[in-house]
């Protein structure tokens, strides 16, 4: 989990971070991450983290989610 939110604040503060296109990406998470497949990890984390962890996780995401 800690891997896909240090990847997914990368790839939202990255600039070039809009022209990602999943057809010519390497498919490595930490270079070439799939979004979608990375949000999923993000809100399973979420479901499965006790009420307090998940609230902290929530709140951290949505923060990098008002940069997308």
């Amino acid at each position: 989990m800690s891997d896909a939110l240090r990847t997914w604040s990368w790839f939202v503060r990255h600039p070039w971070h809009r022209l990602w296109d999943p057809n010519a990406g390497c498919g490595v998470m930490e270079c070439c991450p799939n979004r979608p497949e990375l949000r999923w990890i993000l809100d399973v984390a979420v479901a499965v983290l006790p009420p307090k962890d998940a609230r902290t996780l929530r709140k951290q995401i949505a923060a990098l989610d008002e940069q997308w």
